[in-house]
């Protein structure tokens, strides 16, 4: 189903509003590591953007223990 014309102009406002807010961080693993890595997180109930800040709260309260 196509988006109406309402739909295409709230999409540009809040393509406006967040620009410059976000940044992609891309990283490439081979298919059975992907497929591991994606099982186990999703399985933890988090997103990857969840997982992701949770493993580097955890290096950070890491390396003040150390």
């Amino acid at each position: 189903m196509a988006r109406s014309e309402a739909q295409r102009e709230a999409d540009k406002r809040y393509a406006q509003k967040t620009k410059d807010k976000h940044k992609q961080f891309a990283v490439n693993f081979n298919l059975e590591e992907y497929d591991n890595i994606n099982a186990v997180i999703a399985s933890s109930g988090m997103t990857k953007a969840e997982f992701l800040r949770w493993a580097v709260n955890e290096l950070k309260n890491k390396s003040k223990e150390n």
